[in-house]
């Protein structure tokens, strides 16, 4: 292996020790990735709060212990949008779909979710408009 795919490789190892929970490459100091790891999931959970309030509200103050229980061992695939609805799955399968809000807000940004996705996916059937007719320059 050369030098360059042994650095890549310990850096792929240091960022899923960082977002997975994977264990920490060796000659790293597992105490500092474990401080860093949980600051990048409050700054995750932050975001995904920021990005959808009223699922925020809606938990309260189980909002951090739901959020953690979500994110463990689960990196962020794409967006916080992308994340609020994982969020938001999660939640309605859990123990937190009991209470009517909560259950209420993750529906909502779930079904929200799906409608943007499949009016992206959705190819265009209409006919395009006309483009407007322009005016002859004079003179």
């Amino acid at each position: 292996m050369s030098a360059r795919e042994d650095l890549a490789a310990r850096q792929a190892s240091l960022v899923a020790a960082l977002v997975a929970g994977a264990p920490p490459p060796s000659g790293v100091d597992a105490e500092r990735v474990r401080i860093q790891s949980a600051a990048l999931l409050r700054k995750r959970g932050r975001s995904l709060a920021h990005a959808e309030p009223e699922l925020a509200a809606a938990l309260g103050p189980r909002f951090g212990t739901a959020f953690t229980a979500y994110a463990a061992g689960r990196p962020q695939d794409g967006c916080s949008a992308n994340d609020a609805d994982e969020f938001a799955r999660f939640l309605l399968k859990s123990e937190h779909a009991r209470d009517a809000e909560v259950r209420r807000v993750a529906r909502h940004i779930h079904l929200r979710r799906l409608l943007h996705r499949a009016t992206r996916a959705a190819p265009f059937r209409g006919h395009a408009p006309e483009p407007a007719a322009r005016p002859l320059p004079l003179g």
